[in-house]
This record gives C-alpha cells, sequence and structure tokens, in this order.
C-alpha cells in the first residue's frame, strides 16, 4: 500500500472531496477532521517507520515508497486543521520534528525547516524512491542524490536546490534520472547554476525539462541543454528578455517531441529588433521533426514563426496551441493561411484577442481551419469572439470528427444546435456565445445524442441571452435528460454572469 500511498483519498485531502452537498455543517466539520486525521497518520506512520529507534510502525513503510511528495507534506502542516492534530503528529518519537518560527506574536510551523528534518531522516531508508517533489535546500538536496540510486525525477519548488554539484551527485548516484520540473527561479545566478548542473550531469541523460513559473535562464542554460540530445519535452514558461533574445541557443535540441515556450514580458520583437535570432529559431523548429505537440505563448513574433515553420516539408504537429496573438494583425492571418500546410492535427488550441477584426480575417480564420478534417480538439478563446452563425456553421459542417469543441462568438440562435448534433463523435461542447436557444431545443439536441459514442457528454452555456433564460425547474429538466441520456452533465450561465466572470478574470 505504502508502494502507491501518493494514490491514497487521505494523501490528496481536500474540502470539496470529503464534503457532500446536502451535509449539515456539523457532518461537514467532522468528515473534514476525520480526513485529516487519516492524511496526518500516513504521514506519521512514514516518519516513524525511518527512525533510528526501536520500531513503532508495524511494517517499514519508508522503505517501500516510490514517491516522496514533500509539497503534499508541506499542505499538510500549513492547513487550518493542523492546528488541533499538531499534539498528536509531534507526539514521541516525532517530538525532533516540531521546528517552529516567529511571525510577530504568533507562533507558526517552519515547513521548510521541518521538510527538510524529515527528508535527512527518511529517504536515506527509503532505497526504492524514483521521484521527490518538494521545496529543499542544496546542501540536504546534494547529499540525499547519493542516498537515492533509482532517482528518476525530481520536482522543486526552487532551483537553487540544484547548487552544491548537485548535478555531479546525479551523475555519480542515480543512472535512471531523466526528468526534471522546476516551479521558479529568479537567482542572479539561475543561469550559471543551471547551466553547471546540466554540463555536471552524462551527456544524453535529460529527457524531460518542465520550468513552471518565471525564472532567470537563459543563454548558458539552452547551450548546455545541447548535451542532451534525448531531450524529449522542453517546457519554459515566463522566459524573461534575455532568455527570448538567445532563443536561437536552442538549436541543438532537434529531438523534441512536445515543446512549449513562453514570453513573460509579451513584447519582444525578435524580427524588428534581433533579426539573426528570429531567423535562426524559425530554422531551428524547422529541423524538429519529431516535434508533435508544439505551445507558443504571448510571443509578438508568434503568429509569423509559426506561419513559417507550419510550411516546412518534414515538419508534423498532431496539436498546436497559439496563445496571447492578436487576430487583426496581417502576421496573424499567415498564420492562419498556412494552418492548412499541417494536415495531420488532431489539436488546435487559439487564444488571443478578436476584438475589431474585419470578416475578411475571419473568413481566412475559418476557411483554414475547416481544411484541417483530422481535428478532434478544437479550442478558439476570445480569438473568435465575432463569430456569427455562418462561422460556426461551417466549422461544424467540415469537422467530423471533432470529440471537443470550445468557442466564443456572438448571437446563436437555436438553428446552430442539429448542426451540433450531426457531429456523432462530440463528447465536449462549450459555447461562449450569446446563446438564444429555447428548452424544447435544448432537449431536442440532447435526445440526439448517443448513449455509447457520446457517454459522459459535456454541453456548456456560458453566455445565455437573458431573454432566454432557463428557469430553476427547466435547469434540472435539461440536468437530468443529460445524465438520464448519456450519464453527462450542464453548465450554464446568462450572459450578464459571464460577463461579471470575464472581467473579474480582467
Amino acid at each position: 500500500m505504502y508502494q502507491y500511498h501518493e494514490l491514497s483519498p487521505a494523501f490528496n485531502f481536500t474540502e470539496d472531496n470529503v464534503q457532500q452537498k446536502d451535509d449539515t455543517f456539523e457532518r461537514k466539520q467532522q468528515l473534514s477532521q476525520q480526513y485529516f486525521r487519516r492524511w496526518t497518520i500516513l504521514w506519521r506512520s512514514i516518519v516513524s517507520s525511518s527512525l533510528e529507534v526501536t520500531p513503532t510502525t508495524y511494517k517499514p513503510y519508508c522503505r517501500y515508497l516510490r514517491i516522496i511528495d514533500f509539497r503534499n507534506l508541506s499542505e499538510m502542516l500549513e492547513s487550518t486543521h493542523f492546528r488541533a492534530a499538531k499534539r498528536s503528529f509531534y507526539a514521541k518519537p516525532l517530538s525532533r520534528f516540531n521546528h517552529v518560527r516567529r511571525q510577530g506574536k504568533w507562533e507558526m510551523v517552519d515547513t521548510v525547516a521541518t521538510i527538510n528534518d524529515v527528508g535527512e531522516t527518511v529517504i536515506p531508508k527509503a532505497m526504492l524512491l524514483e521521484e521527490i517533489s518538494g521545496h529543499l535546500r542544496p546542501g540536504f538536496w546534494t547529499r540525499w542524490i547519493a542516498q537515492t540510486p533509482r532517482l528518476k525525477q525530481m520536482v522543486l519548488w526552487k532551483g537553487d536546490a540544484l547548487g552544491s554539484e548537485a548535478g555531479k551527485a546525479v551523475a555519480s548516484n542515480c543512472e535512471y534520472f531523466d526528468a526534471l520540473t522546476v516551479h521558479g527561479w529568479i537567482n542572479p545566478d539561475a543561469d550559471e547554476v543551471f547551466a553547471a548542473f546540466l554540463n555536471d550531469l552524462n551527456p544524453d541523460t535529460l529527457r524531460y525539462l518542465h520550468f513552471i513559473s518565471f525564472n532567470s535562464i537563459c543563454q548558458r542554460s539552452f547551450e548546455a541543454l545541447g548535451r542532451h540530445s534525448t531531450i524529449k519535452e522542453l517546457i519554459l514558461n515566463d522566459l524573461n528578455r534575455e532568455a527570448m533574445e538567445n532563443l536561437s541557443a536552442l538549436k541543438c535540441c532537434t529531438q523534441i517531441r512536445l515543446l512549449s515556450l513562453e514570453d513573460s514580458s509579451r513584447n519582444v520583437r525578435l524580427e524588428e529588433s534581433h533579426n539573426d535570432v528570429y531567423v535562426e529559431v524559425i530554422a531551428w523548429l524547422s529541423s524538429c521533426t519529431r516535434l508533435r505537440d508544439i505551445t507558443i505563448k504571448n510571443f509578438f513574433d508568434g503568429p509569423s514563426i509559426l506561419a513559417a515553420v507550419a510550411g516546412a516539408p518534414d515538419v508534423k504537429w498532431a496539436k498546436l496551441c497559439l496563445e496571447g496573438y492578436t487576430v487583426r494583425n496581417a502576421n496573424s492571418a499567415s498564420f492562419h493561411t498556412a494552418l492548412p500546410d499541417q494536415k495531420y492535427l488532431e489539436s488546435l488550441f487559439l487564444s488571443g484577442s478578436g476584438d475589431d477584426t474585419h470578416s475578411h480575417d475571419l473568413e481566412i480564420m475559418v476557411s483554414s481551419i475547416c481544411q484541417l478534417s483530422n481535428l478532434k480538439e478544437l479550442f478558439l478563446k476570445q480569438v473568435s469572439d465575432e463569430f456569427d452563425m455562418t462561422h460556426i456553421t461551417n466549422l461544424a459542417l467540415n469537422l467530423p470528427l471533432l470529440e471537443e469543441f470550445w468557442t466564443s462568438g456572438g448571437e446563436l440562435s437555436a438553428d446552430i444546435l442539429p448542426l451540433l448534433a450531426n457531429l456523432r463523435h462530440l463528447k465536449s461542447l462549450t459555447l461562449n456565445a450569446l446563446t438564444q436557444f429555447d428548452l424544447s431545443s435544448i432537449l431536442d439536441f440532447v435526445q440526439r445524442l448517443d448513449p455509447e459514442t457520446q457517454k459522459g457528454f459535456s454541453l456548456s452555456l456560458l453566455a445565455v441571452d437573458m431573454d432566454f433564460s432557463l428557469s430553476e425547474q427547466e435547469l434540472q429538466l435539461v440536468t437530468e435528460s443529460i445524465k438520464t441520456q448519456v450519464g453527462g452533465h450542464f453548465d450554464y450561465a446568462p450572459w450578464r454572469e459571464a460577463e461579471s466572470e470575464n472581467s473579474d478574470d480582467d
């Protein structure tokens, strides 16, 4: 059981998971306390089993662990429920792990100190560990690596844990290591330290690298990645200006199958100010013939780069995501025109600004998408805000394999529903458009769903015209109908509510 403890409901405690809709307040409190207690017992058992004292657990649970997620321990220690559980959790023999810090008049759990102390105790005994996750300090981390010969993956809150010659420790002790995720790393020396880490690893070691949030890595790190021709997944979010201006240093990473890049500033104009880099980035992406899943976020030159790469003879994408672009720009028209070159696309996600678009811009976009006859997933967010019935009709008539369809738009009458009902593979439909559907039209659409091929169908109407609002009884009728027909669910929001939510998001 402890080998797969991370799958335990207790280990994944949330208030929503344990509270039923009709529970009383007292019942909800009772359930929360019960599940939280199981959570603390699970961690207490893991730590207790690793102590160099007379065993206090039935089995040496820590020796069976494949994954130790200190993020989960951190969430437990910082939960409002932990105050009530604190005394029992720190009862002997765990009293030594009671690390505290003061914040003004308040005494609080020192989470980082606790995690590192627990790690010092548990990790030397957990010889089967394949993954370690959490907020870890550099000195501790390097020692732990030497004690985890089966380590395959690290998930770090901050990248500074990769200092103190962590790369050499991995190279010497962890022959299976191939995956690294870093949440964020805004240190002045981040690029230098990370490059050293990559260079210290054995060549062709890394296969998966994810940077989730803001970071300071750039040219040195990109060049060091060139030693790892094995890299298959590369996700670099929130890149700073210097990194964007040195993107071409990634040109040796040509075996990538999944790539995601994001400009944190949203305004680096490579074609205009660093044309040599712009040209080299296009050449690099065009040489990535194994690339199947590409995401470009908030690149000013994103549309023009993708337009140029899409036409490369050996480029065959299955998934394409472009976020943060403006439809009315000339480069966007070039991008939309180039889309049919990627005839193998099965998933397309476009998000950005669809304001002040000309009808010609929308015609180019829709006409190009309609030629992607293999599409199974189509997500159009905001770029489609000025869609009308004709645009969505054309998509419905030309994309017979669609399984998921998300679009915004203007006014849509119930005449669109029979066309959408003809998409026999569709399992999720979200319309963030001004829908004008009466009850009978919605029920007719639901009744046309296939209980076998469209099981679990999700229907979401997120901007319903107020003149076509459904009553509570009608909403319940639709909800029960879709549940009975296909075991699906129905989401519904009047236009004013949707408008308010979008304003809050902005």
